[in-house]
């Protein structure tokens, strides 16, 4: 299956991609070709973001392995429409979801 993956621009995109230039490429690539692999043949590898919503949409979040480093993603999915729209270093998931709705992207 083909999908349409967006990467929102928003302040906490900008700050992760200002903190980690070095691997900017490296995750722009992942998000665009290793994630639609990840949805459509390791789909056990996303994981609902526990009961965290995004405009009434079900936050899902994987994890991107960089050259040294890993990040933990944030997207939500309506049909092949994909709109991933955090991306941080925490990569504990109890500690990344608690990140994740202190922030104000969440419902």
């Amino acid at each position: 299956m083909q999908f349409h993956i967006t990467i929102e621009e928003n302040r906490y995109m900008d700050k992760f991609f200002r903190s980690y230039p070095q691997y900017a490429d490296e995750v722009r690539d992942n998000i665009y070709h290793k994630l639609p692999d990840i949805i459509n043949f390791r789909p056990h590898k996303i994981k609902p973001a526990w009961h965290l919503k995004r405009n009434g949409q079900t936050i899902f979040e994987y994890k991107i392995v960089a050259k040294n480093m890993n990040f933990r993603a944030a997207y939500t999915q309506n049909g092949t429409e994909i709109n991933l729209f955090f991306i941080t270093n925490v990569t504990i998931k109890r500690q990344f979801v608690n990140l994740l709705e202190s922030t104000t992207l969440t419902d």
